[in-house]
C-alpha cells in the first residue's frame, strides 16, 4: 500500500532464483463481475415519477423535514443502478434554507444543491451518486421544509444509452408565438436535433412572465402526463430548471402549464443514444469555482473561463455542475459556454437581486475541458460546484494497469485491464488514491482528493479516472503513497510531494542529496540518498523518524532529518520500505533493520509489543535482497529464495498455512517465520490484510483477506460476514492470480493493481 521504487536493480533474477508452485489454498465461492467506476456509466431513462412527496408521505417520510430523512430507492431503481436523476423541489419552508444530499449519512458535502427563502416553491435538477444500499440522505440545513423527489432514470454500467453534448441550441421560445395558457400543452419536436436512436434529451427550461402560481412539466410526447413537476414560478418570475426527460416515439417532448399563463424556453444541451456518445464519470461534489474567494465579482458584461482539468481528463466533453448566483446587485441571466467559443443566445441561471439561486447545467466543454462564464447585467458572485462529467476512455494498448478487488466502484473479484493509461512503468497504492508513472515520466493519481491527494492543486471531491499530477512535470520515475499524501522521485534525484499541508499543490522536499529511492508510511516519508543514509520527515508520532534531529536550531516544517540507523565500516542502506506506521531499511551486508510502531511484532525485533521501536535489527535474517511492507506486517525475501513474515496474522497475511481463530485470537509473531509455497518474488506490497507479489517470471501471487470483493485475483470473492471467518474470506497461504506477465504490483483501498505489458 505504502509503496516504494527504487532506482536499483533486484538481484534474483541474476541469482538464478525461480518460483516454485504454492500450495492449495481454501476453497473460495464463485462471483458475479464487480463494477470498475473507471468505465463510466450509461444512462436509463424513465417514465417520470414522483418518489418522494413528504406532503403525503410518499417514499417514506411524512412532515416538513427539519434536518435529515432517507429516500430508499430499492424498489424504485435496480441493484446495479450507479446514480439517479432527480428533479428536487422544496415546498412553504419557514426559514432561508439550503438542501444537500449525501449517499450515507456522514460523509455529506458542503455544497448545497437547493437555496431556499421563506415560503417559496422552488425546484432543481440534480445528478447523485447512490451508495450501495441505494439510498439517499436528505440534509435541511434551517427551519422545516416540505421536499419532493420526482426520478428521471439512472446510470447503470449496464449497456444503456450515452450522452452527445450539442452547442446551447434555443429549440423553443414562445415568445415568439404564444404563451401556455392554463391547461395548456406544447408539443417540442427535437427530431431535426437529435438522431433516431435518442432515448432522452436535456435542456434548460425557463419560465418567464406567468400571470400566476402554477408549475410546467415536462414528459414524453405520447404517454399520460405523469403527476410530477419541472418549473415551480410565480407571478411576474423569470426561472430556469434544468430538464432530462425520456423522448416520445416521435422523438417530441410535451411541456404542460398548470394554471394561468407563461412564456416557456428550452435550451438543448445534449441527448442519450444508444449507438454513440459518452458515459458519465460522478465526482464526490466538489466546489470548482467561487468568486467570493477571490473577492472578485462578475460585472455587467464580464466573462471568465475556467479549465476543470483538475477534476477530469482535459478530454471530457461535458460537465454535470450545480450553479449558484449570490450577491446579485441587479436582475440578470448567466450563461455557460465552452471556451474559445461564440457565445450562444442562449442562458443556464436567471438571478433576482438580493437571494441567493442554484440551477443545475449540463455544461459542453471547450478544448482541455475549460468553459466560460458570462453575466450579463449587474455584479453577482457566481458558485461552480462539480458532480460529474461526460467523457470516453482512451483504451490501453500497451503496458497497462489490472485492477481487481477494490471496494465497491473499484473492482471485480477478475483483474482488468484499465482502459485510461498506457505505457505504465510503475504503481503505487494508499488509503484512498493510487498512483501510476509513465514512460513518458508523467505521474497520475485517482481516487480520493479530502487532501489533496491527486496533486492537482485542488482539495476535495474524488475521481474515478487518472488525472496528472504536477500539471506538466515530467522526468518522474518512482511514486509513493501515504495516507493522505503523495510523493515522487524524478530523474534528477529531487524529491516531490503533495497532501495534507500542502493544499493540494506540489511542491519540492529538500532532502541533502540526489536521492535514489522514496518511502511513505500513512504520516511519515522516507527517502534513501546517493550515500547509502536514509532521511524522513513526517509524523514522529511513533518514533517514525527513527531518532533523526533536526540540523538546524529552527527547522520549518517537513524539514528531512537522518534516520538513526547503524552503518558500521563501509555499509550503507541500499532499499528502504514502509508499513502503515513502521519503516524498513535494508543494508548492504544482507541485514534489514526497522522503525516505528509495534503494535503486533510488525518491526521483527522480537520486542514486545508497543507504540515505537528504535531503529534495530529483524532477528534472524541475514542475506536479504527485498524487502516488503504492510499495515501490521513486513517482508523479506533471502538471497535463496525464501520469503519470510513477522507481525499481524489477522487474515493470514504471514502465508504460513496457520489459521488465526478471529480478531480477538492472539495471532502475530514478533520474530521472521517462512512463507508458505512461494519463492524468489522480487517485490511484495501489502494492505488492508491483503499482501501481493511479483515473482521473476511476472506471475501475480496473493495471501491473506480475500474480501467480498475478491482481493486475492482469483475471479472469486469470500463471504466474510460472519464469525469465525469462513475459508472463503481468507487464504493463508500463496495463491497465484489470474495475472500473468506483470512488471510491477502494488495494493490499497482502491484494490490491487498490476502493469502488465500486454
Amino acid at each position: 500500500m505504502r509503496r516504494r521504487v527504487a532506482l536499483s536493480v533486484c538481484v534474483l533474477a541474476l541469482l538464478g532464483v525461480h518460483p516454485v508452485a504454492a500450495q492449495a489454498g481454501p476453497a473460495l465461492s464463485a462471483s458475479s463481475a464487480g463494477v470498475f467506476a473507471d468505465e463510466g456509466y450509461a444512462f436509463v431513462p424513465l417514465s417520470p415519477s414522483r418518489v418522494l412527496d413528504t406532503r403525503d408521505g410518499t417514499g417514506g417520510a411524512v412532515g416538513p423535514v427539519q434536518g435529515r430523512i432517507t429516500l430508499d430507492l430499492t424498489t424504485t431503481v435496480p441493484a446495479t443502478a450507479t446514480a439517479v436523476v432527480l428533479n428536487l423541489t422544496g415546498v412553504a419552508p419557514t426559514a432561508a434554507t439550503h438542501i444537500r444530499v449525501s449517499p450515507d449519512e456522514y460523509n455529506v458535502p458542503s455544497a448545497s444543491i437547493l437555496n431556499l427563502v421563506p415560503g417559496e416553491t422552488r425546484a432543481n435538477q440534480i445528478t447523485v451518486l447512490l451508495g450501495p444500499d441505494r439510498r439517499l440522505h436528505l440534509h435541511n440545513n434551517a427551519g422545516a421544509v416540505h421536499l419532493l423527489a420526482d426520478l428521471a432514470g439512472y446510470y447503470t454500467p449496464d449497456p444503456a444509452s450515452r450522452f452527445t453534448a450539442v452547442p446551447a441550441t434555443r429549440v423553443l421560445d414562445t415568445r415568439t408565438s404564444t404563451a401556455l395558457g392554463p391547461g395548456a400543452t406544447r408539443e417540442v419536436d427535437l427530431s431535426a436535433h437529435v438522431p433516431a436512436t435518442a432515448t432522452a434529451v436535456t435542456f434548460t427550461l425557463t419560465g418567464t412572465g406567468p400571470t400566476a402560481s402554477t408549475h410546467v412539466t415536462a414528459h414524453p410526447s405520447g404517454a399520460a402526463r405523469p403527476d410530477v413537476s419541472n418549473l415551480n414560478l410565480e407571478p411576474g418570475q423569470t426561472s430556469p430548471n434544468l430538464v432530462t426527460v425520456a423522448l416520445g416515439a416521435d422523438r417530441r417532448v410535451r411541456l404542460y402549464n398548470h394554471a394561468g399563463s407563461t412564456h416557456l424556453l428550452a435550451d438543448l444541451a445534449g441527448y442519450y443514444a444508444t449507438d454513440r456518445g459518452h458515459r458519465f464519470y460522478p465526482v464526490t461534489p466538489a466546489r470548482v469555482a467561487d468568486s467570493r474567494i477571490i473577492h472578485d465579482p462578475y460585472l455587467a458584461g464580464w466573462t471568465r473561463d475556467f479549465t476543470l482539468d483538475s477534476w477530469m481528463p482535459a478530454t471530457a466533453v461535458a460537465a454535470v455542475v450545480n450553479l449558484t448566483g449570490t450577491n446579485v446587485t441587479a436582475p440578470t441571466y448567466v450563461v455557460a459556454y465552452p471556451a474559445e467559443t461564440t457565445r450562444p443566445s442562449t442562458s443556464n441561471l436567471n438571478l433576482p437581486p438580493g437571494r441567493d439561486t442554484s440551477n443545475g447545467a449540463v455544461l459542453a466543454l471547450g478544448r482541455g475541458a475549460r468553459m466560460t462564464l458570462y453575466n450579463h447585467a449587474g455584479s453577482t458572485d457566481l458558485i461552480l460546484d462539480l458532480t460529474g462529467f461526460f467523457a470516453t476512455a482512451p483504451g490501453c494498448v500497451a503496458d497497462c494497469l489490472h485492477a481487481w478487488g477494490g471496494d465497491p466502484g473499484h473492482g471485480s473479484p477478475t483483474p482488468s485491464r484499465r482502459p485510461w493509461l498506457s505505457g505504465v512503468t510503475s504503481v503505487a497504492a494508499g488509503r484512498g488514491t493510487a498512483y501510476a508513472v509513465t514512460s513518458d515520466g508523467t505521474l497520475w493519481a485517482w481516487g480520493e482528493n479530502r487532501s489533496g491527494q491527486l496533486g492537482t492543486g485542488t482539495r476535495g471531491g474524488s475521481s474515478a479516472v487518472p488525472l496528472q499530477v504536477g500539471g506538466g512535470m515530467s522526468g518522474m520515475v518512482a511514486v509513493a503513497a501515504g495516507e493522505q499524501t503523495g510523493h515522487a522521485l524524478q530523474s534528477d534525484g529531487s524529491v516531490w510531494t503533495w497532501g495534507w499541508d500542502q493544499q493540494g499543490r506540489v511542491a519540492r522536499v529538500l532532502v541533502p542529496s540526489k536521492a535514489t529511492a522514496i518511502a511513505a508510511s500513512d504520516s511519515t516519508t522516507f527517502a534513501l540518498v546517493a550515500d547509502g543514509t536514509v532521511w524522513a520527515w513526517g509524523s514522529d508520532g511513533f518514533g517514525n523518524l527513527g531518532g533523526g534531529a533536526c540540523p538546524t536550531a529552527n527547522c520549518p516544517p517537513a524539514t528531512p532529518v537522518r534516520v538513526s540507523l547503524p552503518l558500521p565500516g563501509d555499509t550503507r542502506i541500499t532499499a528502504i520500505e514502509a508499513g502503515a506506521q513502521t519503516a524498513f531499511a535494508l543494508r548492504s551486508d544482507g541485514t534489514v533493520w526497522a522503525w516505528g510502531r509495534n503494535w503486533r511484532g510488525e518491526s521483527g525485533t522480537g520486542a514486545a509489543p508497543s507504540d515505537r521501536v528504535s531503529p534495530s535489527q529483524v532477528v534472524g535474517l541475514t542475506d536479504v535482497v527485498t524487502i516488503g511492507g504492510g499495515d501490521l506486517v513486513g517482508y523479506a525475501v533471502t538471497a535463496d529464495g525464501r520469503v519470510w513474515s513477522w507481525g499481524d496474522d489477522t487474515w493470514g497475511t504471514l502465508g504460513t498455512g496457520a489459521t488465526c481463530a478471529g480478531p480477538t485470537a492472539v495471532c502475530w509473531s514478533t520474530v521472521p517465520v517462512q512463507v508458505t509455497g512461494l519463492t524468489g518474488p522480487t517485490t511484495i506490497d501489502s494492505a488492508y490484510g491483503t499482501t501481493v507479489a511479483r515473482t521473476p517470471d511476472g506471475a501475480v501471487w496473493a495471501w491473506g483477506g480475500n474480501g467480498d470483493n475478491g482481493r486475492l485475483g482469483t475471479g472469486v470473492t469470500g463471504s466474510c460476514a460472519t464469525t469465525p471467518l469462513p475459508m472463503d474470506c481468507r487464504s493463508s497461504v500463496p495463491v497465484r492470480t489470474l495475472v500473468t506477465g506483470a512488471s510491477d504490483v502494488a495494493v490499497g483501498a482502491l484494490g490491487a493493481f498490476a502493469v502488465v505489458p500486454g
